[in-house]
């Protein structure tokens, strides 16, 4: 039937074919014909093709749910990645979702599989239309939003960043920020027994903006001391933002054409109160245009004094930090020479993507670590016993010393494995193809399920989804190194920065957890992490935290 059903309404039905079928191509019939095609259309997408045709439709998976929304206000609503991993628990690792307006998505956890749609067929499964938008607003337009040779030259041009003796070299300038926000801990919490509740987030979000700052772009932002900084306020309030509902907003603006150069205009930024007035949909885009129009001002200002400073300094070809490379970038770009050549834009838009990129992923990452070592007093103790001994020897550890310290690497990568920054990301089918022998349409989108994957029984057993860091001692004879722990994605668009954020969060844990005991802020304390693209705490992660 459904077959039949095809040959006489085909998805591709166009208008003239609609006109033929109900002969109404004269007059006042026309009128009736576009309203009747697109009811079809809307018919088509939401019923016909998700229940009658589509060759996913025998695929495992929950019922489609909401006509129109599908299951996506569940998963809005839901922790992120939570209602993803019980639907592989139920389904296997194959799972079909339908929605919202009828798309359909799937769900892969095997490792063969996610192997192909992030490594050997990258190309084929660009990040979608909307998603691109959403990180170049926020992030710019530079690594994590091009693709093909673009990015292949990019991330080629950004490497030697982030190599290890660069790494090496960076690791003495984390310390002057990591003191920094001990000794304002030590007088926020006082020295009494009780201690102080602390909103953690907010610290690890300055300490890491400061430290980005300074490795990256040798700017001193000193959000630290001075809360009012304006590219602080900046990112704490777009930072704010994040939620369920707002990501879901954004996402339908996104795929209105021309809305994401629309909001960051001048024009946007100078009338940004107008949607303030608007219906409820436009809620948090006038913080949005606002926050992102300085933070580029900021970004623009920041490499500008880069460029003044390399037209006067004679070893700028010699340095390796970020915007160096930059600088060096463009200069192969106006002297003619061979190599990525960057414009001014490109130049620009790797600044916003590393740091916003560089700053909260790193801030969340460290926030989730204290909230699981408050609840894992054992864990917490015996790290606290391996770092005193180095911290006392070097109160300043270089980045040989951090990576040689066996349980505080166990603790971090335990706890991007638990709770990852990033929970989930997303793919989308370029052409039909095939994967795992599954006839795959043009336009199927993919929820890479970033925590799912991690917290895999059949990976990682059944205490998967518990907090236990001596794990990674003795890993599971079923652990893929690429695909079992996918918290920094995989692949040409693996996350360049991923060593140094490690080495990051080591330095910033050794300096609190020395100085610190952290517990929860009140009994029966729950996680509340934001369902947007990154996964941060929205009530900011109060903790006690007492003095050592």
């Amino acid at each position: 039937m459904s077959s039949t059903f095809s040959k006489l309404w085909p998805p591709t039905l166009t208008l003239s074919d609609v006109l033929e079928r109900l002969s109404v191509v004269k007059g006042k019939h026309v009128a009736l014909a576009v309203v009747v095609y697109t009811f079809y259309l809307a018919v088509h997408r939401l019923i016909i093709w998700p229940y009658l045709l589509s060759p996913l439709r025998h695929l495992p998976g929950p019922p489609t749910g909401h006509l129109l929304f599908g299951q996506s206000r569940l998963i809005l609503k839901s922790e992120p990645g939570i209602p993803q991993r019980e639907w592989v628990k139920e389904y296997g690792p194959v799972v079909r979702l339908v929605g919202p307006v009828g798309i359909e998505r799937l769900i892969f956890t095997n490792p063969e599989v996610l192997q192909q749609i992030l490594v050997k067929d990258w190309l084929q499964y660009p990040r979608p239309g909307f998603l691109r938008h959403i990180l170049g607003l926020v992030a710019g337009y530079g690594l994590l939003t091009v693709t093909g040779d673009e990015h292949r030259q990019m991330r080629r041009a950004m490497n030697p960043a982030f190599s290890i003796p660069n790494l090496m070299s960076q690791t003495y300038m984390y310390w002057e920020s990591i003191d920094g926000l001990v000794e304002l801990l030590k007088t926020e919490v006082g020295s009494t027994p009780e201690g102080k509740v602390v909103q953690i987030y907010d610290w690890m979000s300055k300490v890491t903006l400061d430290i980005i700052c300074e490795t990256a772009f040798g700017y001193k932002a000193d959000t630290l001391h001075n809360p009012h900084n304006e590219l602080s306020v900046a990112y704490e309030k777009l930072i704010a933002l994040q939620s369920g509902p707002n990501i879901a907003r954004l996402i339908l603006l996104m795929v209105i054409p021309g809305s994401p150069r629309f909001l960051a205009s001048k024009w946007a930024y100078r009338h940004r109160e107008l949607f303030d007035y608007l219906p409820t949909f436009f809620y948090g885009i006038s913080t949005l245009v606002g926050s992102m129009y300085k933070i580029r001002r900021l970004s623009k200002q920041l490499l500008q004094d880069k460029l003044q400073e390399a037209a006067h300094v004679s070893d700028i070809d010699a340095k390796r930090d970020i915007m160096s490379i930059l600088v060096r970038a463009q200069k192969a770009e106006k002297e003619g020479r061979d190599g990525y050549k960057m414009t001014d834009q490109a130049m620009m838009d790797q600044v916003l993507t590393f740091l916003g990129a560089g700053h909260e992923t790193t801030a969340s990452g460290l926030t989730w670590t204290l909230w699981l070592l408050a609840n894992d007093k054992e864990s917490q103790r015996k790290l606290r016993e391996e770092l005193r001994p180095v911290m006392a020897d070097n109160p300043h550890p270089d980045y040989r010393t951090l990576k040689d310290l066996k349980w505080l690497d166990c603790v971090v990568m335990e706890s991007m494995r638990v709770m990852p920054p990033v929970p989930l990301t997303v793919r989308i089918a370029k052409e039909t193809g095939v994967i795992d022998g599954i006839v795959i349409p043009k336009g199927t989108m993919f929820y890479i399920p970033i925590r799912v994957v991690n917290t895999w029984k059949v990976i990682w057993g059944e205490d998967a989804e518990e907090y236990h860091p001596e794990r990674w001692l003795n890993l599971p004879k079923t652990y893929n190194s690429m695909f079992s722990l996918l918290s920094f994605i995989a692949g040409p668009h693996a996350c360049i920065g991923k060593t140094m954020a490690i080495n990051e969060m080591k330095a910033v844990l050794s300096g609190l957890i020395v100085n610190f005991e952290f517990e929860p802020a009140y009994e029966g304390q729950k996680a509340k992490p934001a369902a947007a693209i990154t996964m941060k705490p929205t009530d900011g992660m109060p903790l006690r935290v007492r003095r050592v």
